[in-house]
C-alpha cells in the first residue's frame, strides 16, 4: 500500500483545522481526499471544502453507532421508534485502532472534541416519516449521520404501519390521532434528554402534514391572529424542517396541476400510490420514489423498500377526514400560518428530481412557514440513495445556522 506523503499529511491536518474550527472555502470540482488506508471521492459543487471532508469522516464514525428499534406504550397505541444517540466520540477501537492509518489520532481527537461539545448543546431530532414508509427510512443515513455530528436521532413509526398497529380491522387513520401520538412521543423524548430538551421535527412527504396539524393544535387557540411576536411556553420543539411535504393544501391541487400536467404523469402517481401499484411493479417504484438510473438504490434495496411499502400500508391516512381540516384553512393572505411564531426556526426543502411533490408545492409549504425553500439534488425519497447527503447537508447547515 502506498504510505501518504508529507504533503498529504499537512493538507490533511489543515484541513481538519478549517473543519474543527467551522471554516471552509468553495470548491466546485470533484476533490480527491487522500487518508492512510484510501482515497475518497467527494463531489462537492457549491459546497464547501469542509462539508465534503466532514461527510467523509463522519460516515467513517456513523458506521459504527448503533440504531435501536423498541417498542413504547403511547397514550393509545403501542408504538415502534428508532433511536441512535451519539457516542463518547471515539472511533472503534476506543481511539487506539489507528492500524495502517497515520491519520487516525488525529481524527480520533478532532471528532472527541467536536462531538463533546454537541453533546452539551445539540437538541434531539425527532423524524417522521410520510406514506408507505415507517422509521426505518431515516435508519440507512440520516440518522447515524446525525448521531456522528451529537444530535440524539429519534423515529416513529406512525399508527397503521407494521411497527405501530392501529388496530384490529382499522383501515384509516385520522390526522388527529396521528398528531396524539406524535404529542406523546415528544413527551418521552423529552423525559429521556431531559425535561428542558425541545426536538426539532424533521418531516417528509406526508408527515410534514403531521407536524403542520401539531403546531396548529398547539398554538392556534393560545396566539393572535399576526402572532408575529411571542411563541408561547407550550410549544415543546426548537424548529420545524419539512423535506418533500405534502403542501397545507393536501394533495387536491397537486393531482389537477399533474392532470394539466401529464396525463401520463398523473396516472402513474394514482396507480401508484392511491392504487399501491408501486409495492409491487419496479420500475414504477424507482420513478415516484427514486432516480430512475440511481445505483445507489440496487434491485435488492428496492425489493426490501418495497416489502416495507407492503408492511407499512395496512392501515392509511383517512383523505376524506383531512379534507376537512387541511392547514390551508389557517393560513394569512401571504399564505402564512396565522398562529407560527416568527421565532421558530423552519425549514423547507424540495427535491428537484421530485416525482411527487412539485415545484409549486414546495412553494407553498414555505410561505406556510414565512421561509424561503432550499433546492436539492434529489428524488423525492430524500433520504434514501447515493444523494442522501445533499439533503441531510442543507438540514446540517441550518441546524448549525438556525437552531
Amino acid at each position: 500500500m502506498k504510505q501518504p506523503t508529507l504533503q498529504s499529511y499537512i493538507i490533511y491536518v489543515i484541513l481538519s483545522l478549517l473543519r474543527s474550527t467551522s471554516l471552509g472555502f468553495n470548491l466546485n470540482i470533484v476533490t480527491r481526499f487522500a487518508t492512510g488506508r484510501s482515497a475518497t471521492l467527494v463531489k462537492a459543487p457549491s459546497h464547501k471544502f469542509s462539508n465534503a471532508l466532514c461527510m467523509s469522516s463522519s460516515n467513517a464514525y456513523a458506521s459504527q453507532l448503533i440504531i435501536e428499534t423498541k417498542q413504547i406504550q403511547l397514550s393509545q397505541v403501542s408504538a415502534e421508534i428508532k433511536i441512535c444517540k451519539p457516542s463518547n466520540g471515539q472511533s472503534k477501537g476506543n481511539g487506539n485502532d489507528t492500524g495502517s492509518d497515520p491519520f487516525a489520532s488525529i481524527r480520533n481527537l478532532l471528532q472527541n472534541k467536536a462531538t463533546s461539545v454537541k453533546q452539551t448543546n445539540t437538541p434531539p431530532l425527532l423524524f417522521i416519516h410520510g406514506s408507505f414508509h415507517a422509521s426505518w427510512c431515516w435508519a440507512d443515513h440520516y440518522m447515524s449521520y446525525f448521531a456522528s455530528l451529537g444530535y440524539p436521532c429519534y423515529a416513529l413509526s406512525l399508527r397503521g404501519t407494521g411497527g405501530t398497529f392501529a388496530g384490529e380491522g382499522v383501515k384509516k387513520v385520522k390526522i388527529q390521532e396521528h398528531v396524539g401520538d406524535l404529542t406523546d412521543f415528544i413527551s418521552y423524548i423529552r423525559e429521556s434528554e431531559g425535561l428542558e430538551s425541545k426536538p426539532v421535527l424533521i418531516a417528509h412527504s406526508f408527515g410534514g402534514l403531521a407536524i403542520m396539524k401539531y403546531l396548529e393544535t398547539n398554538l392556534l387557540d393560545q396566539m393572535e391572529a399576526d402572532a408575529s411576536e411571542t411563541a408561547p411556553d407550550e410549544l415543546l420543539v426548537s424548529g420545524v424542517a419539512s423535506l418533500c411535504s405534502v403542501p397545507p393544501s393536501g394533495n387536491g391541487k397537486m393531482t389537477l396541476r399533474f392532470l394539466k400536467r401529464s396525463l401520463v404523469d398523473s396516472w402513474k402517481i394514482t396507480t401508484g400510490l392511491a392504487m399501491k401499484k408501486c409495492i409491487t411493479d419496479e420500475k414504477l417504484c424507482r420513478e415516484l420514489f427514486f432516480d430512475e438510473d440511481d445505483d445507489g438504490i440496487s434491485n435488492e434495496d428496492l425489493k426490501r423498500f418495497q416489502g416495507y411499502f407492503m408492511r407499512d400500508t395496512i392501515a392509511t391516512i383517512d383523505l376524506a377526514n383531512l379534507a376537512k381540516q387541511l392547514p390551508i384553512n389557517h393560513v394569512n393572505g401571504n399564505g402564512k400560518a396565522v398562529f407560527l411564531p416568527n421565532q421558530l426556526p423552519s425549514l423547507v426543502i424540495g427535491a428537484k428530481d421530485d416525482f411527487i411533490v412539485d415545484d409549486v408545492g414546495v412553494q407553498e409549504t414555505a410561505k406556510y412557514y414565512g421561509v424561503e425553500p432550499v433546492f436539492v439534488d434529489s428524488p423525492h425519497d430524500i433520504m434514501l440513495g447515493s444523494k442522501w447527503f445533499n439533503g441531510a447537508n442543507a438540514l446540517k447547515r441550518w441546524l448549525e445556522d438556525e437552531v
